[in-house]
């Protein structure tokens, strides 16, 4: 009886551990993101993520830099450190995955084939 109100006890403990660790990097990517995504067809090119939470769920865009066009993400998924979203671009569907490498920086690739990388946007 002992060993069973331990493991419950482990089980609802591991439970709590990972929800918290899941609201953690959710919150670590809500603000502005100053993105460079290497060796496009048209060159190196900068744009701007942005993520908040709406509703406790984490929501967002990008906008190419030079164009200032805000293309609004069609889809969140987190998992882990790792946030991949989706956005129509003139070119179809993009996919996006951030993978947070220390408190202000993370790193990525867009389609699967373009690195990126990111900064946290210091806000004003």
């Amino acid at each position: 009886m002992k060993k069973l109100s331990f493991l419950f006890s482990f089980v609802l403990l591991m439970l709590f551990a990972n929800g918290v660790q899941a609201q953690k990097n959710e919150t670590y990517f809500v603000g502005k993101w100053d993105i460079l995504i290497k060796g496009l067809p048209q060159g190196d090119t900068e744009a701007l993520v942005k993520f908040e939470l709406k509703d406790g769920k984490l929501s967002g865009s990008i906008a190419d830099k030079a164009n200032q066009k805000d293309m609004p993400f069609t889809d969140v998924q987190l998992k882990d450190s790792v946030v991949v979203v989706k956005f129509d671009h003139s070119s179809g569907e993009v996919e996006m995955s951030l993978l947070k490498k220390d408190a202000d920086n993370l790193t990525g690739q867009v389609n699967s084939q373009f690195e990126l990388t990111g900064v946290r946007k210091k806000e004003d």
